[in-house]
């Protein structure tokens, strides 16, 4: 009896206050519910930023932007407008992407956009914006919320060369020349510092001044003028040259870069042909003579002569033309003429050297003088005369004698 008598009471006071319990955490929930979907809360939008690539970005490439607009009110937000409006240099891909319209985003919702736009390759380094804003009406109070995104552009500096002249156009080695060419930024970059340098190492030439010029800065679309004082070494190749032109600068991003060109140089040869020697045969040729004259010619160019012909006027009958064809450089060959001699004494002729090399054709006229003696009977005369005068003088001492 005791037992239950005391049981019930004790399970009837714990059941009171279980419902007591449930009744108070029902109160204490239900104006949070209420709080969330209250049709006077007021919507609050807000933009941000999810994406920007690339960053920077280069002048004539695409770039990315992914923009999130998300309500962080409980209210709803009506007739949303999400308008974007790049800088001049930043083009907007879809025209149909420039205004974004939603009926609605309802209390903590959100929506994501995403756009592709070009930078503008005639856009320059530099700082660049743009501008994304939404409007909503809430509660009948229109709303609105701006979002400035800041895109670097950065440019890549492209130098070239180019309106390239060589003064004189004709260049043989031991000469000096004049190299000039224009330094120009094709790219979408400033390059500082350009060093511009004729890279002459191993080449048969030489520097007659500095051969690297410093171009402080050179903005896109800019250029300067460069020129260099070369000269050609004694032991020039006559062929083509590529003289290389290397270009180190720094890139607006802190980093340096190298830029190779060159320019092409012909260097050709010159024959210089002249008369080493002259020799006769006999010796001394005298009246009457068959003689053979051998004048050997020497070419002290740099190059080859072609088309070599010796012509002498000299005015005894027999050959008078030799035709030697080339002669290298640094080379000689004979010609040989015979003839009869027909006068004595110091005879006087030219001889005509004609030939061809990389300039062109070239005509060179020596005077010369050939000696004749007389004929055999006449260099018998003096001997003949003097052995008749010992024949003479003998008689008349024999005769006073007797």
């Amino acid at each position: 009896m005791y037992t239950q008598t005391t049981t019930r009471p004790i399970i009837l006071q714990g059941t009171i206050a279980l419902i007591a319990l449930i009744t108070i955490a029902t109160i204490a929930i239900a104006p949070a519910s209420c709080a969330i979907y209250h049709s006077g809360d007021n919507a609050d939008l807000a933009i941000t930023v999810n994406e920007l690539t690339p960053q920077p970005v280069e002048p004539g490439r695409d770039l990315v932007l992914s923009a999130t607009i998300d309500n962080r009110g409980g209210g709803v937000a009506n007739g949303v407008t999400l308008t974007i409006m790049p800088d001049s240099r930043i083009i907007l891909k879809n025209e149909n992407d420039r205004t974004m319209r939603f009926e609605k985003i309802i209390g903590y919702g959100a929506r994501v956009e995403t756009y592709l736009l070009h930078i503008d390759p005639a856009a320059v380094s530099g700082n660049y914006e743009i501008e994304l804003g939404a409007t909503w009406t809430t509660d009948g109070a229109h709303r609105e919320q701006n979002l400035t995104v800041p895109v670097v552009v950065r440019g890549e500096p492209k130098l070239v060369i180019s309106d390239i002249t060589v003064e004189p156009e004709t260049i043989k080695p031991e000469d000096t020349f004049n190299l000039s060419f224009r330094v120009s930024n094709k790219g979408s970059g400033t390059a500082s510092t350009v060093q511009v340098t004729t890279a002459l190492d191993n080449l048969s030439f030489v520097p007659m001044g500095a051969d690297t010029k410093i171009i402080k800065r050179l903005d896109p679309d800019a250029s300067e003028q460069l020129s260099y004082r070369i000269m050609v070494s004694d032991g020039a190749d006559i062929m083509s040259y590529a003289i290389p032109v290397t270009m180190r600068y720094d890139e607006e991003s802190g980093g340096n870069a190298t830029s190779q060109s060159s320019v092409g140089i012909n260097v050709v040869g010159d024959a210089n042909l002249c008369i080493e020697s002259v020799r006769t045969n006999p010796e001394t040729p005298k009246i009457g003579d068959i003689t053979t004259l051998m004048i050997q010619i020497e070419n002290s160019g740099h190059g080859d002569a072609e088309s070599v012909k010796v012509t002498i006027d000299i005015p005894f009958a027999g050959t008078r033309t030799a035709f030697l064809g080339e002669i290298e450089a640094d080379d000689d060959a004979p010609c040989i003429f015979n003839f009869h001699a027909t006068e004595s004494g110091d005879i006087p002729y030219h001889a005509v050297i004609s030939y061809k090399d990389d300039l062109g054709d070239h005509t060179t006229t020596v005077d010369m003088v050939l000696y004749v003696g007389d004929d055999g009977n006449g260099g018998m005369l003096i001997p003949a005369l003097s052995v008749a005068a010992l024949i003479i003088v003998g008689v008349f001492y024999l005769r006073r004698k007797k």
